[in-house]
Formats: structure tokens, sequence, C-alpha cells
């Protein structure tokens, strides 16, 4: 690949895993290597079966149940930031081996905001990321300032909410939401 870049995209509407699970699609379809690992989330969701599926795609999973982290006590948080830390030290032990062509962190800015990882390790990332690794990462930012990742990118996407049927109590639906 030419020189990667960094890709951001956040906000409080819908879309931001699809749009990073349609650039895996473009670089796979061009013979691209690929790292997928998606924080806070179970392995259920609907497109993890079909991304696992792809060639030269290689798909970090979580294990067991993963509850909000809004609804833990300090004690159940502190257990999955020590889950999670494994993860990641695992993920950018890969990133920084530079096999990759794109690197996809889903919902990584969830995991920064929350301190579920350590900020210094995800600005590390950006600003060593390898030369020809374009990195793509994705997450809400509950109003929290997150310019320490905007300004590192090269591309910035805000999607921004407008109506959601959850707001309205529709619980997430297979296949569309989750």
């Amino acid at each position: 690949m030419q020189k990667g870049c960094i890709q951001l995209y956040y906000g409080d509407g819908k879309g931001k895993t699809t749009a990073a699970i349609g650039q895996i699609v473009r670089c796979v379809g061009h013979g691209f290597k690929v790292l997928v690992y998606q924080f806070l989330k179970e392995p259920n969701s609907g497109e993890v079966s079909v991304i696992k599926s792809l060639p030269g795609v290689e798909y970090i999973e979580n294990e067991g149940p993963i509850p909000f982290m809004f609804n833990l006590t300090p004690e159940q948080q502190e257990f999955y930031k020590e889950k999670f830390q494994k993860k990641f030290d695992e993920v950018r032990e890969k990133y920084f081996s530079g096999e990759y062509d794109l690197v996809v962190l889903d919902e990584v800015i969830d995991a920064y905001n929350l301190g579920t990882i350590p900020k210094e390790q995800l600005h590390e990332m950006m600003d060593k990321r390898p030369e020809g690794t374009e990195l793509v990462i994705t997450g809400h930012q509950y109003g929290m300032d997150i310019s320490e990742l905007t300004n590192r990118a090269d591309y910035v996407t805000k999607f921004v909410k407008e109506k959601h049927p959850f707001d309205l109590g529709m619980p997430c639906r297979k296949g569309i939401e989750e």
C-alpha cells in the first residue's frame, strides 16, 4: 500500500462501524491484509462472520459477555480494563509489526474515553504508525474532548444522530444495529 493515513469516524449517529466495514471490503478487494479488533463488543454482531470469512482478514475476538462499562462497579471496571488491556497489547504488537495494510479499531474511541485503555498507547499508535498502514478508528464522543485524536487524524468524519428508534425505547435489532 502507499503511505497510510488515519481515518477517524466518531459521533452518536449510526454508521461508524458500517463505514469501517466498507473500508475493509475495499482493501480486501485489492488483496490487502487487514487486522480488525472491536473494543467493548461481543463477537456476535452480524458483520463478524462476514469479516472473518474474508481472505486476508485477521479478526481478534473478545471472550465472554461484554457488559456496558457504564453499568459496572469500580471493581468490575478494573477487571474488564485488565481483560481489554491484554487484547489491546496483542493488537498493538501486531499493528507495530507493519505486516497489515489496514488496521481497524472499532469503538476504540469509547475505550479511550472510558479509560479502558491508556490514552498514551492510542496516541503512540497514531504517531508511530507503520508507513504503509492505514488506521481506521471509530467510536462515540460522549461529550468528551477527543481533540488529541482528531488532531492526529488525516480524515475526520462526525456521524450526527438526528433521530433514532433507540430514543423511543426500541432495542437494537438483529441485522440492523447488531
